[in-house]
């Protein structure tokens, strides 16, 4: 397998209850940015996967989004938006708007982390369930690719609000891959 760094995993389902102590005004704004955190979420994981340091709580990290115009409710977080908050932590950030397999394959060998905008759990088609429960209207996701392997598939962090789809390090075959992946993204490096 090739991977560059050990990248942390955090998951899309948190304990509400707990809203205070994860740094939010109340268990409202924690369930809304739990809705809304997979980019966050990657980009925190690349971040201290790269750096190999912890660094601030995803609220925190939600807060300096918020004050760069990272976020739009009615659009989520935009790809700029998330590479502009890297920098902020000292990681370059390159949005691609037509990446293919091979270009992901030699970002990963330089020693990047991708961030990639898909359909949900790498789906060609929503499920009614994930229809009815996801808050974007026109769709994606974003998940986090670590590594890969050769013949095989990428391996990934794919972040959910949906039990049971908070996959670490999980393999996805090339085509099913391939399928779900818009060719958008974030390519994440060492400045």
């Amino acid at each position: 397998m090739s991977q560059s760094y050990k990248v942390p995993f955090y998951p899309q389902i948190w304990d509400l209850e707990k809203w205070h102590d994860l740094g939010f005004k109340s268990r409202d704004e924690a369930i809304y940015w739990q809705n809304s955190s997979c980019g966050i979420l990657c980009l925190k994981m690349a971040i201290e996967g790269i750096t190999g340091s912890e660094i601030d709580s995803i609220s925190e990290i939600i807060q300096k989004g918020e004050t760069l115009g990272a976020y739009s409710h009615a659009h989520g977080w935009s790809h700029q938006g998330l590479s502009n908050i890297s920098r902020q932590y000292g990681i370059h950030g390159i949005v691609q708007e037509k990446m293919t397999h091979n270009d992901m394959v030699k970002f990963l060998d330089q020693g990047a982390l991708p961030i990639v905008s898909i359909k949900w759990a790498f789906e060609n088609k929503k499920t009614l369930k994930e229809r009815f429960m996801f808050w974007k209207k026109d769709g994606g996701h974003l998940a986090l690719v670590i590594g890969y392997e050769k013949d095989k598939g990428f391996y990934v962090h794919h972040t959910s609000i949906t039990e049971g789809f908070n996959w670490e390090n999980k393999l996805i075959p090339f085509a099913d891959f391939n399928q779900a992946f818009t060719g958008r993204g974030i390519i994440l490096f060492s400045i």
